[in-house]
């Protein structure tokens, strides 16, 4: 499929402007973002490195127990915020389409000082919490569901590894959203290289970049070959993971980690659905849905899967 016109039409930003104010121009909303009625809650919980904030969101009209997402967003680690498009707008929307509650997550961002397994220790310490005390909010602990955008779709991949492994089981599914789970970026295929050689080169994640984005998360004292726990892709054991559903951008060379993780994780026996939203570039669900219908497509995606789960 074609690159949709939403993103076609602005890569000549990048060719007429500075980075930073053709990057502007980009990402600008066309339309203006209305709420669908969610009731919204902020609070701060404990975790092991100090306060985590959180927001909780939950359809208006609720009155029966929900299944809950755990929803982080995206920025390679080192930058975002919970309250970008692709945090508050993607979970008010999934809350009030899917009838989920969803706990979006300010975790911790790498910079000079904070390295990993600071991101990660806030996420399992929002599961641990949400598993504690949802019930309080009179929702399901039994439908915990774990996801993300980018970078923060790599931080759901290992929580669910992590709960494997230390035997709670709390994660009844992952939604990974252009997944970055590998250290290294694997090889494109020649069918994915034909599609970032049609962006401008400021919209393509090269090895070099993600080689960068991924030694910035460890302090340079940590030995490489320790760190494979956060990036899930590269661990040997797979087995006995819950189900996952991967959606991939077709024009976003990190399609290349989604695609193979998948495959990985077939290999080990997970139930596991892949699909290429058509026409849209890296982190389309940090849009508007009234730019950029493909969210609307992804948001009815992952509602189905959550749905078949529970």
């Amino acid at each position: 499929m074609a690159l949709s016109d939403l993103f076609a039409n602005r890569m000549h930003y990048f060719l007429e402007h500075p980075f930073e104010q053709a990057l502007a121009l980009y990402e600008a909303s066309d339309t203006k973002y209305q709420s669908p009625d969610v009731t919204v809650i902020d609070r701060e919980i404990d975790g092991r490195h100090g306060a985590i904030p959180i927001r909780i969101y939950k359809p208006a009209s609720a009155s029966t127990p929900l299944p809950v997402i755990i929803w982080m967003h995206g920025g390679g680690f080192a930058r975002g915020t919970y309250l970008m498009n692709e945090g508050d707008v993607i979970s008010r929307e999934l809350s009030h389409l899917g009838g989920f509650v969803l706990v979006n997550v300010e975790y911790r961002l790498v910079n000079e000082k904070v390295k990993f397994p600071a991101p990660q220790d806030d996420c399992m310490d929002v599961l641990d919490w949400v598993h504690a005390n949802i019930s309080t909010f009179h929702e399901r602990t039994d439908a915990i569901f774990v996801g993300g955008v980018s970078a923060g779709a790599c931080l759901a991949a290992t929580m669910a590894v992590i709960d494997r492994d230390r035997g709670t089981h709390y994660i009844a599914g992952q939604l990974l959203n252009c997944p970055l789970v590998h250290r290294d970026l694997p090889d494109l295929t020649p069918e994915l290289k034909s599609k970032t050689d049609e962006l401008v080169p400021h919209l393509v994640f090269s090895n070099e970049f993600v080689a960068e984005i991924n030694a910035n998360t460890i302090s340079s004292g940590n030995l490489r070959d320790a760190q494979s726990e956060w990036w899930a892709g590269d661990l040997k054991n797979l087995n006995d993971l819950p189900p996952a559903q991967i959606i991939n951008c077709e024009y976003d060379s990190l399609r290349a980690s989604g695609e193979k993780y998948a495959l990985q994780l077939e290999a080990a026996g997970v139930e596991v659905e892949v699909i290429s939203q058509p026409g849209v570039t890296h982190a389309h669900l940090n849009r508007l849905p009234g730019d950029c219908p493909e969210v609307l497509t992804t948001l009815n995606d992952i509602i189905r899967f959550v749905s078949r789960k529970v």
